[in-house]
């Protein structure tokens, strides 16, 4: 038997191999955020605990203390960042911004389940008359929301249904310049989130 002969007979074994380790590696890196303990929404509340009273609901985001580790690590530092957790099994939640529409400030909202996954997002371009006015809901509260609705005119609200009853919000407002950041974070600190009862 030659080294020919060898080779093509390792082949399959080879290959075998390779296919095992690729489905391994695959299977580890989605099972990963489902079995990690400390989630995003994890590091949040533990956040949100060690700070102090959240105006309108926000929790302010800033760099790491010296020593510690920021909630939500890789974030730009141009960025004003701010969160709202939500359990959506204590009502709905209804998030409110005033927009400014003769300054060009970006302000962004994008929504997450508790792992970190963004199920829906939305800038300062989807303000109605200057407000960005939001409810969020399960499918089964978005429902009833919009059944108690009736004949009446459409909502200038948007209405979002989220896929799980835990996640939060993630507040951003662009800071052009080093000397934007107060005005950034006073834009973040503005919105406004609030749990609302379901309709009876």
């Amino acid at each position: 038997m030659n080294l020919k002969d060898r080779a093509v007979d390792l082949l399959p074994w080879a290959i075998a191999m390779c296919l095992i380790a690729a489905i391994v590696h695959l299977v580890t890196v989605l099972l990963i955020p489902a079995v990690a303990p400390r989630d995003a929404y994890a590091r949040l509340i533990e956040a949100a605990k060690s700070a102090q009273d959240a105006p309108g609901g926000v929790l302010l985001l800033s760099a790491a203390e010296a020593g510690g580790v920021a909630p939500l690590p890789f974030e730009d530092p141009a960025m004003a960042e701010g969160v709202c957790l939500f359990n959506l099994s204590n009502g709905l939640l209804h998030v409110r911004a005033n927009v400014d529409g003769e300054e060009d400030n970006f302000l962004g909202l994008s929504f997450h389940s508790a792992g970190g996954a963004i199920f829906h997002a939305m800038t300062d371009r989807a303000s109605i008359k200057g407000k960005i006015d939001v409810i969020l809901g399960n499918a089964r509260q978005i429902e009833e929301l919009e059944a108690d609705d009736g004949d009446e005119a459409p909502p200038e609200e948007i209405r979002i249904t989220a896929p799980s009853l835990r996640g939060f919000v993630l507040i951003r407002s662009l800071a052009k310049r080093p000397s934007d950041l107060a005005r950034a974070r006073a834009a973040v600190a503005s919105v406004n989130c609030e749990a609302i009862a379901p309709p009876p």
